[in-house]
């Protein structure tokens, strides 16, 4: 076993999933991510390969086997998973559309035509329900950071200039209420995100406000219906390019798994590829929340869904590594660990 190679070849498929935790958690542009860690990752990956094989060809077999699988359980995985989010809406969108926008840069607008749906539809509550959610979400936006809480602020007046006239008037009052009764600080700290809000020189944020009060996933669900399109047809890209993008990248992480579990464990088992199904949705599970701070997933029924698609994903991971050599094998981190 060549531990550069291997470390290598294991760092580097692991790049696209990385991207998009950086992305969702740390606020890290994905477009920037592509440019300067893709492009010369996949060049380095392409380098270790060659070198593999001439030196250790184990690996470059272990690498195709673990692609193949990757590529169908990914398939697998979007069968129950488009079928979970179309039929049984137990998702708050398709994610490879989000992946999409993503990747061309438009998660900054996809934010803000979020939140301006939202303003939307609070305008459509009845006058108690909407003064209750003004209260909460202008006293957690008082609590962010500046340049956030002017970023929240701008998707906000993209909302209320969208409203008609009457409706605009309504809520812009009720807003000043709500503010002129609460304390001076948050008054403040309200009203000067207002005023950069207006500047239009002022840069979009790329992180995610956390700590706004959190929508039911079904709610979720109408907002991104509208704004993730919406997003799309303002920047002028095709719907085509957002889907061929989106569902690249999603493709990308299925390899990354399928090659990530060939040369973690080589041939394996059938109780390693379900338990390795089984982690990777644990994983989801657990980071879904993280990267969607703003939606209120149903527990434990959003668990069910997921829970099938990584079982039906795990087939296909374990089949094609069933058919590595015992020469590709031995080439895996724990390899002499399960042949013993």
């Amino acid at each position: 076993m060549h531990w550069i190679l291997w470390v290598a070849a294991f760092l580097g498929v692991h790049i696209p999933i990385l991207t998009l935790l950086g992305d969702r958690i740390l606020g890290v542009a994905t477009p920037k991510v592509i440019r300067w860690v893709w492009v010369p990752g996949g060049l380095a990956l392409a380098v270790v390969l060659v070198a593999a094989g001439f030196v250790d060809r184990g690996l470059v077999e272990l690498v195709g086997w673990g692609a193949a699988g990757g590529a169908v359980a990914t398939v697998a995985l979007d069968v129950v998973r488009l079928f979970g989010y179309h039929v049984l809406r137990s998702f708050p969108a398709d994610m490879p559309t989000i992946f999409g926008l993503l990747a061309l840069g438009l998660g900054p607008r996809l934010q803000e035509n979020t939140l301006a749906e939202m303003v939307r539809r609070l305008a459509q509550t009845d006058p108690v329900t909407r003064r209750r959610m003004l209260e909460e979400r202008l006293l957690a936006l008082s609590k962010l950071p500046e340049p956030l809480r002017a970023s929240v602020i701008r998707g906000m007046r993209k909302g209320l200039q969208g409203l008609p006239e009457g409706r605009r008037e309504e809520l812009v009052q009720a807003q000043l209420g709500v503010l002129a009764a609460m304390p001076g600080e948050v008054r403040r700290r309200i009203l000067r995100a207002m005023d950069l809000a207006m500047a239009e020189a002022a840069e979009p944020v790329y992180a995610q406000p956390r700590g706004l009060p959190r929508i039911p996933m079904g709610v979720a669900r109408e907002l991104l219906a509208a704004a993730i399109p919406k997003t799309a047809s303002e920047s002028g890209v095709s719907w085509a390019t957002v889907l061929a993008v989106g569902y690249g990248w999603h493709l990308l992480n299925g390899l990354g798994f399928g090659v990530a579990y060939t040369l973690l464990f080589g041939q394996g088992t059938w109780a390693l590829a379900l338990g390795w199904g089984l982690f990777i949705w644990a994983g989801m599970m657990v980071t879904m929340p993280i990267m969607m701070p703003a939606i209120r997933f149903p527990m434990p029924g959003f668990l069910v869904v997921p829970f099938v698609a990584h079982v039906a994903m795990a087939g296909p991971i374990g089949y094609f590594a069933l058919k590595a050599s015992p020469l590709a094998h031995a080439a895996s981190l724990l390899a002499g660990v399960l042949s013993r």
